[in-house]
């Protein structure tokens, strides 16, 4: 069990991380090199010492080696060259230690980087049946919180190369020293390590658990500031400051967990060394080949292999700390994937004759149908208002139009060809879509109806804004287009956002323009504003109107009357009125 989640680590790892392999594979090569020049340079103390005590240069193989060395390079042997020898090891060390350190900040921020613009992007490629079970929040704690975290296991991994080398360098140091003394202390470390295995297993079981509690946190923040009107308004603000209380003691209690086994893990070796080096001496000092330079020399490398292990030990929790969080990206680069829309259409998009639903039938997963064959035709130039009641299936019929979901069977033509057929972003950019639910952003007027598209002119926008009746409010205001209108345009009455919301659409230009409930929330003023707007557009752009309120459609081109997922009949709003037992003279009468 064990090998095989190791196995599928290992894979998604190299998957994650594939564009940083060279850059890891230099870290190691430095991070050996580093170690090598630091352990000769420490070697290099035992002939320091030998000159300074006796006169002798050490008998040790690395002893040896070095003496060669200088020889082999016509240099005297001697205390002056060897004290500057052994400045430049280390010099040498420092600047390779630098240079691991750049490299590894650079591969850290080009992989926070890169993972952020992919989901952030991917995220807006899934499909809308996946976005409907999204959380508020999720995302923005996972790109945030998560992808640092994660960036974790690579700045970990590059760690625990770095000092996996360096211990592996001092041990062979130390055992062309003192074998016996070595041995112990590799021994010991392993030993430590397998103790604390288990309190390094619960670490990544509580990193699951902050891992979970940061996005339940994220959610409920986002949530609640979303609805913070209504909260108010419903006197609920006590309880969600206590549901919010309650995920922040989670919080602190995981910490506060998390930070009690870092500390006893990491802390605990430190007393252990010491008490270990004093062991070895107590022994080593009466025998009859003990040198006090050698030993001297083993012991500092002792230390540093303590030193170095305290440090993976830290690597290691740190590592199995970010572990959810890196699998928490991997899981949703998955899903991300999966559920990744499909645009398979190649053609251009072009209108001249009719927008045709064609036995179109349509149903959210295994539940009965929303749409039962469903039939229609919207001529170009037409406007068509659609009326029925609640949950009738009026919005499942605009997200078709949208192509936010795909019939379950039918079609949707578009001058008798299948839309699913005409490139997607093609698609969209010719549909112009007004929904009740308005979308602001806390910015100017003129950020509000060019919306990202650089390709609307100040010209564009200026005929937008006359065509939906709020070009004189602009001009009176006090920075014209340039007004800030708030945080999802809080400055401005329901009628203006929504009169802002149909200039943005209706500066793109769209060939079919849908009105999804638009006047729904407005009060009788407002309502006949739009109603203005929507009479302008008559003849010059396709409109598919879906009201609430029949006044909105009384001059329409021509009704559906949608119940049940089926239509039930269609015709002009006059003729329909004329007749008594049509559903539209019923209603019409009743709410008149």
């Amino acid at each position: 069990m064990i090998i095989k989640k190791t196995k599928i680590f290992l894979k998604t790892f190299l998957t994650c991380y594939k564009e940083h392999k060279l850059a890891i594979t230099i870290l190691a090569i430095l991070g050996f090199i580093g170690a090598v020049l630091e352990g000769v340079g420490i070697n290099a103390l035992i002939p320091l010492f030998s000159f300074i005590v006796d006169g002798g240069n050490g008998d040790d193989f690395i002893s040896q080696f070095i003496e060669k060395f200088f020889l082999f390079f016509n240099i005297d042997f001697r205390l002056k060259y060897l004290l500057i020898f052994i400045g430049l090891l280390f010099v040498f060390k420092f600047l390779f230690l630098i240079l691991i350190g750049y490299i590894r900040a650079r591969i850290t921020a080009n992989y926070e980087e890169y993972t952020r613009n992919k989901m952030f992007s991917d995220f807006f490629y899934t499909n809308w049946p996946y976005l409907l079970r999204q959380k508020i929040g999720y995302l923005q704690t996972v790109l945030m919180i998560n992808i640092e975290n994660s960036a974790s296991v690579l700045s970990c991994t590059s760690s625990l190369i770095v000092l996996s080398v360096n211990i592996l360098v001092y041990a062979i140091i130390a055992i062309n020293i003192n074998f016996r003394i070595t041995l112990y202390t590799i021994g010991l470390s392993g030993f430590i390590f397998f103790i604390f295995f288990p309190f390094i297993r619960k670490l990544r079981s509580l990193s699951y658990g902050l891992e979970n509690i940061n996005r339940r946190i994220g959610h409920h923040i986002n949530e609640n500031i979303l609805g913070i009107k209504t909260i108010k308004a419903m006197s609920a603000v006590e309880q969600v400051i206590k549901d919010a209380s309650k995920n922040f003691q989670d919080l602190r209690i995981i910490k506060i967990k998390t930070q009690l086994i870092n500390s006893l893990v990491v802390s605990i070796l430190q007393p252990i060394s010491i008490i270990f080096i004093l062991i070895m001496f107590a022994i080593s000092y009466k025998t009859s080949d003990f040198s006090l330079i050698s030993f001297a020399v083993v012991i500092y490398l002792v230390k540093l292999i303590f030193s170095n292990m305290q440090s993976l030990q830290k690597i290691v929790l740190a590592f199995n700390a970010s572990i959810p969080y890196f699998k928490s990206i991997s899981d949703y680069a998955i899903q991300f994937e999966k559920n990744k829309e499909d645009d398979a259409g190649v053609r251009k998009f072009k209108f001249n004759n009719n927008l045709e639903f064609n036995n179109v039938h349509f149903s959210y997963g295994n539940k009965r149908n929303v749409l039962e064959g469903v039939n229609f035709k919207i001529k170009r130039g037409e406007m068509v208002g659609m009326i029925g009641s609640s949950g009738a299936g009026k919005t499942t019929v605009v997200d078709l139009i949208l192509r936010l979901f795909n019939p379950t069977k039918g079609k949707i033509l578009l001058d008798e060809k299948d839309i699913n057929k005409i490139n997607l972003e093609e698609w969209r950019k010719n549909i112009g879509y007004v929904s009740q639910d308005i979308f602001l952003m806390n910015n100017t007027i003129e950020s509000n109806i060019k919306f990202y598209n650089s390709s609307i002119t100040d010209k564009d926008m200026i005929n937008a804004a006359k065509m939906a009746n709020i070009y004189d409010f602009i001009k009176k205001s006090s920075a014209g287009f340039s007004t800030i209108i708030g945080e999802r345009g809080i400055q401005l009455s329901a009628g203006q956002r929504q009169r802002v919301v149909i200039a943005r659409v209706l500066a793109k230009k769209p060939k079919i323009l849908i009105l999804d409930e638009a006047t729904s929330a407005l009060d009788n003023e407002s309502e006949d504003k739009i109603q203005k707007v929507i009479e302008k557009l008559k003849g010059k752009v396709t409109v598919f109107v879906i009201a609430h309120r029949l006044s909105t459609v009384i001059d329409t081109d021509r009704l559906l009357v949608l119940e049940n997922g089926k239509i039930i009949e269609q015709g002009r709003p006059q003729d329909l009125l004329e007749d008594k037992k049509t559903y539209f003279y019923k209603m019409y009468n009743i709410r008149k």
